[in-house]
C-alpha cells in the first residue's frame, strides 16, 4: 500500500520513437490540422450560408455555395491523406465518399479528427487546440 502523504512523482510519458515511426506521427500530425481547417472552413461556410438564406441574400449564399467546392476538395483530401495514416486503405476510401454528403461530412471529419488526437496522445504528443506542432515531434 503506497502512502497517501506521500509527494506526487514524475513519471514521463514522452515515448521515444524510432525515425520511421517519428515521420509518420508527423505526418499524422500534419494531416491532423490539414483535417482541422477543413472542418472549420466548412462550419463557416455552412453558418454564411444558413445566414445569408435567412437575411434574404440568395444569390449571395449560392455564392458561397460555389465557395465551398474547393473546401469540400481540399477536405476531401485530407480525411483521405489521414484516414490512410490510421486506418486501411479502404477505410479511408469510405471516409472519403462520405464526404460528399454535407452533414456527415463534419461528423467525418470529427471522427478523423479524434482517431489522430488519440494516436498522437498515445505516442506521447502533446495535442492542442489546432491539433500537434508537426515541428516538435
Amino acid at each position: 500500500m503506497s502512502n497517501p502523504y506521500e509527494s506526487p512523482q514524475f513519471v514521463s510519458a514522452i515515448v521515444v520513437a524510432e525515425p520511421s515511426d517519428r515521420e509518420k506521427l508527423r505526418r499524422v500530425a500534419r494531416y491532423q490540422q490539414w483535417v482541422l481547417y477543413a472542418l472549420l472552413s466548412q462550419i463557416l461556410i455552412y453558418a454564411s450560408i444558413v445566414f445569408l438564406q435567412g437575411a434574404g441574400f440568395p444569390g449571395m449564399a449560392q455564392l458561397m455555395a460555389i465557395v465551398f467546392l474547393p473546401v469540400g476538395l481540399f477536405s476531401m483530401a485530407a480525411v483521405f491523406l489521414l484516414a490512410k495514416q490510421l486506418l486501411h486503405v479502404v477505410i479511408a476510401v469510405i471516409c472519403t465518399l462520405l464526404m460528399v454528403v454535407p452533414c456527415i461530412s463534419l461528423l467525418v471529419l470529427l471522427v478523423v479528427n479524434g482517431r489522430a488526437t488519440k494516436f498522437l496522445q498515445q505516442h506521447g504528443v502533446k495535442v492542442g487546440f489546432m491539433g500537434a506542432n508537426p515541428h516538435t515531434i
